[in-house]
């Protein structure tokens, strides 16, 4: 039984030469936003680095040592950007092997075959986990600087004295809520890959399906 009135019928619309040569210019445009991808994290994770450094530097080489109860907030902020881009790349690299599988099938020979067969572990790179560790190692360093100037603030005369527990309360709960939201967005990228692959081989079976019956 053929499908709703007015549904398209792609294979016999186009020819399988239309399809592939589509799928290859679908495929190469989003090689090109994964590059794109990774050069932004990486400017991001550069210049967030950088600023806060510099900062951290400011605060104690200026006497104002109390900003250091910012600088777990900072860091993780830029945590979990990257790690949003990161997310981003991973399902645009299922969404390619995806793809790269589909021309594969179709055209009978791996024409473009970067993500499904040469560079099979990415995302999952020893790079990748030893910016995972570096990061991790400064935002345990940021927190604990941060919340040793937070403990600070009860010593008679020092700086915000008179409120001292409301900045030990407000940088420990920036610490739990970085370290949560972090982990949230680090826990979600484990399978973004490889979900997004399936659903472009279901998308692309549901369509044969269709057309076939």
């Amino acid at each position: 039984m053929s499908g709703r009135q007015g549904d398209p019928e792609p294979s016999r619309q186009f020819s399988d030469e239309q399809i592939v040569n589509w799928l290859i210019d679908e495929c190469r445009d989003v090689g090109n936003r994964i590059s794109s991808l990774t050069t932004s994290g990486d400017r991001i994770l550069t210049a967030g680095s950088t600023v806060i450094a510099l900062l951290a530097t400011v605060a104690v080489g200026g006497g104002k040592g109390y900003l250091l109860m910012w600088l777990p907030l900072g860091v993780s902020v830029v945590a979990v950007y990257a790690l949003f881009l990161n997310n981003l790349t991973r399902a645009l690299i299922g969404y390619k092997i995806g793809l790269e599988r589909e021309i594969e099938k179709r055209a009978g020979l791996p024409l473009i075959a970067w993500q499904s067969r040469v560079n099979v572990r990415a995302g999952s790179s020893h790079h990748v986990k030893s910016i995972l560790i570096m990061a991790g190692a400064v935002y345990v360093g940021s927190a604990g600087l941060g919340l040793s100037q937070a403990l600070h603030t009860l010593v008679p005369g020092a700086w915000g004295h008179e409120r001292a527990w409301l900045y030990i309360l407000l940088t420990s709960v920036s610490i739990l809520a970085g370290t949560a939201v972090t982990a949230y967005c680090l826990w979600i990228q484990r399978g973004t890959r490889d979900a997004t692959e399936q659903r472009v081989r279901d998308m692309f079976a549901a369509s044969q399906h269709a057309a076939g019956s």
